[in-house]
């Protein structure tokens, strides 16, 4: 059961109900369209339409968070609590960052420049331990020839 609850004015639908269990059960944010294949899978009747839209909803109210991530066309939906992400370049594995070093600067941002800040959301671009250890692999058996 979700700890996670739809915001009073709107309903509790099956398929809101779904998605939220949906993104709380996957580590990394997922594209609207594995939303939709995910929930087909477990039987869900709904179209990707219905996801689009309850998605849109679900991030109006804070509870989801749209992440674009570098080199992908696609949108990817999390939930607003796992909104920090390390992203590999070379294998798009997402790792949560669970410890938000954003919380000390956002007191600086409010005081040099003004802003009531409403939410944020970070993406750090590297190589994961393991595509590092290929990259340096393959470097050194190219470097044998």
């Amino acid at each position: 059961m979700s700890k996670i609850k739809i915001p009073e004015g709107y309903k509790t639908t099956k398929q809101r109900k779904a998605i939220i269990q949906l993104l709380e059960e996957n580590i990394t944010p997922l594209h609207a369209e594995e939303i939709y294949l995910k929930l087909k899978e477990k039987g869900i009747d709904l179209s990707l339409s219905t996801v689009y839209r309850n998605l849109d909803m679900l991030q109006k109210q804070g509870i989801v968070v749209k992440a674009y991530m570098l080199n992908e066309d696609k949108a990817r939906f999390g939930l607003a609590s796992k909104k920090n992400y390390l992203v590999c370049q070379s294998c798009k594995k997402i790792v949560i960052i669970d410890n938000c070093p954003f919380e000390k600067f956002k007191e600086e941002l409010i005081e040099v420049h003004g802003f009531d800040i409403l939410g944020h959301s970070i993406e750090v671009y590297g190589i994961c331990p393991e595509c590092k250890e290929k990259l340096s692999k393959n470097s050194e058996s190219s470097k044998d020839r």
